[in-house]
């Protein structure tokens, strides 16, 4: 990033840039991989068994693993192996329920342990998460589920050493213990049909141990009829039967399921399907592929798409973008997910869904990609520079799905991908090409009616109505998939109707409600009507207060829970009783689809193309601005109450909570700006603005500035405008860009928009005067949460300024307020900014213990904090340097992840004093020479740091460096060969001795 000179605002301190780089110095903590050592892991070195036990070997010696919270974390990084899990969620697996405050700190302490043991590159820092980096096939249970999809049913019984994490307590990781437990008992079961095959008479004995040991699975029972059949004992297998059904009516109260009440029919029938299978017939197949960690479980078989399956694999192996095209509900998106699962091991840093449905047709693809990866926005720098330089060193699959309404954007973003991440392929699903030079399409047809349509039919026919039989209407069933194209998801709906409907009944209505084409080529708008023709039948299905529902259900964006579906739906007629009883209707039609939120919570969903047809219902019904409305409404009451919550001590649930509800908020404000209601979006924005600052939630700069340009000169909407536009501009520093937008506003005389142009330009000494009565007016307007945020201002002014007697005054009165009242963040950022107070003015153990401090309190993931670097430094002066190199090296890598250019400086002044005081001046004579060209070192404090640095160094013998990205690649680079060097054999670092000053 090239230099700007940026000239003053009245009498702006030149050292005002610190206090902004300091503040801005830990922007989040998600970003792409960072690099903890590079100590190369070889398939041959780690071991780590998961089936029997938790256990691990480095070069064939056990190593200790530490406490079992510790084996618990190494459980849950190596089932996920290569996939980055965040901390907040590694929390929840290594302590479930009820964790303690400290459990992220703990947390950071058994990483450590695992280092020791695995290496110090076994597991990384990747953002705000973890993970393990050891090849994923030496982990057994990675192993395990790689045999059984590849069909090697005694090669993965083979690995199986016993339950997973025997001895272990880890409620946490029970789904995945039970997945993997489910998968064991399916090779069991395939393993012993094809024993059933070969030699039922063995099996027998098999099974009547695996039926007494696992009573309830209905397979061994079947197989076990089976094989006594096989066997001659007719009579065993019946009784076989009668005891299996005892034992569920007894202890479960239900009769058994359509497969054993299907074998015994055939039993007494003598059905010839019962017979051996003849020589040289494959024996019964393996369970299908695993379900992968970091993608959505895939939870039916992939139904008459061999063909398609193998193309898009193959193009795979040979292009850079794949699309697969096709109309909607033609079934893209299972197809392109069981692809991704299937590869996801051949990628180092695994697949990832990028779901696109719930985006507006004005949204940018490359911001998607950083929600899905869960990396932050860099302030100043647009998505997609942010997306390519967070992936340009990772090997991965994005899958973009429901591309078509973003067509441009996807396109700009693959390009972009294409073209400077060698390593990132692309699996696209949309209805129409991308049209890009490295594109390979792959058309997705319609399913066979006769053979995987009539499949897919009775399968869902089956899951509603347990009775069906597909024998007695297969020629029904063939002429309902034919009618319906072949379309997957027509298919769907019209199975689920199979509990009031025959198929006679079906092809009755259908024949009276599709007007179908039949014979020759269908193009794509054809298709596309079949489907329309599909959803009107299933919509006419409904009744009067179902259609409702479904049509204002359609303004949810995203999935929505039951209390947000009773706030849009519930009217005069309706109460939230029927609204319950009406979205589980839609759930049972397949209008709904269900899905689990991030507390194990009930969320609804309508798959995209249903929603715009029910969108489309809500207009026709002159309804729709009514329902947006109520949407718009439910929107500011939860704005309203995440407002109380990040305002106060439980900030982080406040935050969680937003991250949830901003694909609707995200709705609402764009409708609001579409309809030209500019004071809705400040409504809607203003209780959670003060997250641009905090958190770098860019968008609300966007809509701040589309305020603007809406507001006819609307003093009110003016004022909400430019200051919120201040603070992206402040955080971006761009300052001058900020100057032509108020320029191009006429700037009002507002108390608001003054201090908003002096916090972009960094102008500290205006901000003291100014504070005073912004923070006032801020009162007035009843925000005394954002009055409270000016006051951390005074704080940095008074630290950039040298005025520490008033900062020594000032920041234990703010320190108690918060400590007692909240929020966490301006906790941290006092006691920070009174540590670099107390650093400056020479009392660096006092600095130290408020360091220590501020990094004990909790705050929200991608809070802009410097609590890194400054616990660097803390490290550093205790004489565990490895552990200051690593945690810089973090520090700087979040700086690029996230385009905070701001606090390079700083960072570089950190390296610099460290690497003086360990006599290895020599390595960083170029970050000397590009600090000697900062205008930060103009700052007598700051300058303090590195003077003796810059004294015993010749930097003009150095090549220079060119801007702030060039300087922190170059400290990345630099660190991780420090961090190599720092660390001990087997992973202990070893220290280059104590600092014991500043």
């Amino acid at each position: 990033m090239a230099r700007r000179s940026r000239e003053p605002v009245e009498t702006r301190s030149r050292s005002g840039r610190a206090w902004v780089e300091t503040r801005t110095g830990l922007q989040g903590r998600e970003g792409r991989h960072t690099v903890a050592g590079s100590e190369e892991q070889t398939p041959g070195q780690v071991e780590i068994r998961l089936l029997g036990g938790v256990t691990a070997t480095v070069a064939g010696d056990t190593v200790d693993l530490g406490p079992p919270k510790s084996r618990t974390l190494l459980a849950a990084l190596a089932l996920a192996c290569g996939e980055t899990l965040l901390v907040s969620r590694l929390v929840d697996l290594v302590w479930g329920e009820g964790p303690p405050r400290t459990a992220e700190k703990t947390l950071q302490t058994y990483v450590m342990q695992l280092r020791g043991a695995l290496g110090s590159a076994a597991v990384q820092r990747s953002g705000a998460g973890y993970r393990l980096t050891v090849d994923s096939r030496c982990v057994d249970a990675v192993r395990f589920e790689e045999r059984l999809a590849c069909g090697d049913i005694d090669g993965a019984h083979a690995e199986w050493a016993g339950p997973p994490l025997a001895g272990l307590e880890a409620p946490g990781l029970a789904p995945q213990v039970a997945r993997l437990t489910e998968r064991w008992m399916e090779a069991t079961e395939a393993r012993v049909a094809r024993l059933v095959e070969t030699d039922p008479r063995d099996a027998i004995a098999v099974l009547r141990g695996l039926t007494a040991e696992h009573p309830f699975r209905e397979e061994l029972w079947a197989l076990l009829m089976t094989a006594l059949y096989r066997a001659g004992r007719q009579a065993e297998a019946l009784s076989a039967y009668q005891t299996a059904r005892e034992r569920f009516v007894d202890e479960l109260g239900v009769e058994p399921g359509p497969r054993l009440q299907q074998v015994e029919a055939m039993i007494l029938d003598h059905d010839d399907r019962l017979r051996p299978v003849p020589a040289g017939v494959a024996p019964a197949a393996a369970p299908g592929a695993p379900p992968s960690a970091s993608l959505p479980t895939i939870t039916a078989p992939l139904l008459g798409r061999h063909r398609e399956l193998a193309e898009v694999e193959k193009s795979l192996q040979s292009s850079r973008v794949v699309t697969v095209t096709g109309p909607g509900g033609i079934g893209k998106t299972h197809l392109a997910l069981t692809v991704a699962t299937r590869a996801e091991t051949s990628y180092p840093d695994g697949a990832h869904l990028v779901d696109l449905s719930d985006r507006g047709p004005d949204a940018d693809v490359a911001r998607a990609v950083l929600d899905a990866l869960a990396l932050p926005e860099a302030p100043g720098r647009q998505p997609v520079e942010t997306v390519v330089g967070a992936l340009r060193r990772r090997q991965t699959l994005l899958v973009l799905d429901n591309c078509e309404h973003l067509a441009n954007s996807a396109a700009t973003t693959c390009r972009a991908l294409t073209d400077r991440c060698p390593g990132v392929q692309i699996l696209a699903t949309s209805r129409e090409p991308l049209a890009i030079g490295a594109e390979q399409l792959v058309p997705l047809p319609p399913l066979d009616p006769a053979g995987a349509g009539t499949e897919l039919f009775a399968q869902r026919a089956l899951a509603v109505d347990p009775h069906f039989d597909l024998a007695a209407w297969q020629g029904d069933v063939t002429e309902i998939c034919r009618r319906l194209d072949g379309v997957p998801l027509a298919i769907e709906l019209a199975a689920a109707r199979s509990r009031a409907l025959t198929p006679p009944q079906m092809l009755d209505r259908l024949q009276d409600r599709l007007r179908l084409l039949v014979g020759g080529r269908r193009d794509r708008v054809e298709r596309h009507r079949t489907l329309r023709a599909t959803l009107d039948w299933s919509y006419d299905l409904l009744n009067p207060a179902e259609q409702a529902t479904f049509g204002r259900l359609s303004t949810f964006s995203a999935p929505f829970d039951l209390d947000a579906a009773e706030r849009v739906a519930v009217d005069v007629d309706l109460d939230p009783v029927d609204v319950d009883d009406l979205v589980g209707s839609l759930v049972d039609r397949s209008l709904l689809t269900v899905t689990t939120g991030p507390r194990g919570e009930r969320r609804y969903r309508m798959l995209e193309t249903i929603r715009h047809y029910a969108a489309e219902t809500l207009s026709n019904s002159g309804a729709r601005q009514e329902a947006q409305r109520r949407h718009a409404d439910w929107c500011l009451s939860e704005v309203q109450q995440i407002h109380q919550l990040l305002t106060g001590p439980d900030e982080v649930a406040g935050v969680e909570r937003l991250e949830n509800l901003w694909p609707e908020l995200r709705t609402a404000v764009e409708r609001a700006l579409v309809t030209c209601h500019p004071q809705d979006v400040v409504d809607l924005v203003e209780p959670v603005a003060g997250e641009v600052l905090l958190r770098s939630r860019q968008e609300i700069g966007d809509w701040a500035e589309r305020v603007l340009d809406a507001s006819a000169g609307d003093p009110e909407l003016t004022v909400f405008g430019l200051v919120w536009t201040a603070h992206r501009h402040a955080l971006a520093q761009t300052p001058d860009a900020y100057d032509r937008l108020v320029q191009d506003h006429s700037e009002p005389e507002d108390p608001l928009v003054r201090h908003g142009r002096a916090f972009a330009h960094e102008d500290w000494e205006a901000l003291l005067d100014l504070v005073p009565a912004a923070e006032a007016e801020r009162r007035r307007r009843g925000q005394p949460f954002l009055a409270e945020l000016m006051e951390t201002d005074i704080l940095a002014a008074y630290l950039n300024l040298g005025r520490f007697p008033e900062l020594e005054a000032l920041a234990p009165v703010l320190t108690q307020r918060y400590r007692t009242h909240g929020p966490p963040t301006l906790l941290n950022w006092t006691l920070m900014l009174h540590g670099y107070g107390a650093a400056f003015q020479g009392d660096h153990d006092r600095a130290d213990r408020l360091f220590e401090d501020a990094a004990r309190v909790e705050v929200p993931a991608r809070t802009h904090t410097p609590t890194t670097a400054v616990s660097a430094r803390v490290a550093f002066r205790r004489g565990d340097t490895h552990t200051a190199y690593m945690q810089l090296l973090h520090h700087v890598e979040d700086l690029l992840d996230t385009g905070n250019m701001q606090g390079v400086g700083v960072a570089a002044i950190e390296l610099v004093r460290m690497m003086h005081l360990a006599d290895r001046l020599d390595e960083v004579a170029r970050l000397v020479r590009y600090l000697e060209a900062s205008p930060l070192l103009e700052s007598p404090y700051f300058r303090g740091l590195v003077s003796d640095a810059i004294t015993a160094s010749n930097p003009a013998q150095v090549a220079e460096i060119s801007d702030d990205l060039a300087a922190a690649e170059y400290m990345v680079e630099l660190l991780e060969a420090v961090v190599r060097s720092t660390a001990a054999p087997g992973g202990a670092a070893r220290s280059d001795g104590d600092d014991s000053s500043t």
